[in-house]
C-alpha cells in the first residue's frame, strides 16, 4: 500500500513537471500594464513563469514563440488576445524541440513597451535603394507627418499614407502595406564611412515595383 502511494505521488509530480508553461519576458512596461498583464495571465488556463531577461532585439514588440512539436492553438489564442487587449499586435514565431525551453507545448511570451513610437521622427527626404528593378533605385521620397510622396522616373508623384507601428515603418498602398525595419548602419562613401537611417523592406511585393525597394538617407556631416 505504501509503495502504491509513493508511485501515485511520483506520477502526480511527473505530470506537474510536464505541464505546458508560458515563459513571460517583459520589458519597459508601465505599472498599469504590468498589473493588467498579471491579472490576464491569472485568468488564462496555462501555468506561467516570469523570466528576468530582456526581450531579444530580433523580436517585435509582441511575440509568441511556439515549439513546432506541440502547438496548443486554443491557449495560444488566449495569449494573443491578452497582447491585443494591452494594445499590441502579436506576431507568432516557431522554434524546434531542440530548444529545451519550448518543447512539450511550452510557449514564450515576449512583450516590450512601444513607447518609443511616440517620439519617432521620420527623415524628411530619403532615396530608394536595393530595388528589385534597377530603374527604381535612387528615387526621391519625401515625408510629411502623414504622407510619403514617391517621385517616379516619369516625374509622376504618388502620395501614400504612412505610420510608425510596433517598431516598423509602414507605408500603405491600396489594400495592402509595405513594412520596413529601421536600422542606422555606417555606409561606405567616397568620403569615408558615414551614418545613415536605413529602412529595409520586410517582404517583397509584386507591384508596384517602385515599392519593392528599401529606403535610405546617408548623412554627410
Amino acid at each position: 500500500m505504501k509503495n502504491g502511494l509513493l508511485t501515485f505521488i511520483f506520477l502526480v509530480f511527473l505530470a506537474a513537471c510536464q505541464q505546458p508553461t508560458v515563459y513571460i519576458f517583459s520589458e519597459n512596461l508601465q505599472d498599469e500594464q504590468r498589473e493588467q498583464l498579471d491579472a490576464a495571465l491569472k485568468a488564462q488556463s496555462l501555468a506561467y513563469e516570469y523570466v528576468d531577461l530582456e526581450v531579444p532585439r530580433e523580436f517585435g514588440a509582441a511575440t509568441l514563440l511556439l515549439s513546432d512539436d506541440k502547438i496548443l492553438r486554443a491557449q495560444t489564442q488566449q495569449l494573443a488576445v491578452i497582447m491585443q487587449e494591452l494594445g499590441y499586435q502579436p506576431e507568432v514565431s516557431y522554434t524546434t524541440r531542440a530548444n529545451h525551453f519550448y518543447g512539450d507545448g511550452n510557449i514564450g511570451f515576449y512583450l516590450k513597451s512601444v513607447e518609443q513610437d511616440n517620439v519617432f521622427s521620420m527623415p524628411k527626404r530619403v532615396r530608394t535603394s536595393q530595388c528589385e528593378q534597377d530603374e527604381f533605385n535612387d528615387l526621391a521620397v519625401t515625408f510629411t507627418d502623414q504622407h510619403a510622396e514617391f517621385t517616379l522616373p516619369s516625374g509622376v508623384k504618388v502620395t501614400l499614407k504612412w505610420e510608425y507601428l510596433y517598431g516598423y515603418l509602414v507605408i500603405y498602398y491600396r489594400n495592402y502595406s509595405q513594412t520596413y525595419n529601421h536600422t542606422q548602419p555606417l555606409v561606405n562613401t567616397p568620403f569615408g564611412a558615414k551614418p545613415s537611417d536605413t529602412y529595409t523592406i520586410t517582404a517583397h511585393v509584386n507591384k508596384p515595383s517602385w515599392l519593392d525597394c528599401s529606403l535610405q538617407v546617408v548623412y554627410m556631416d
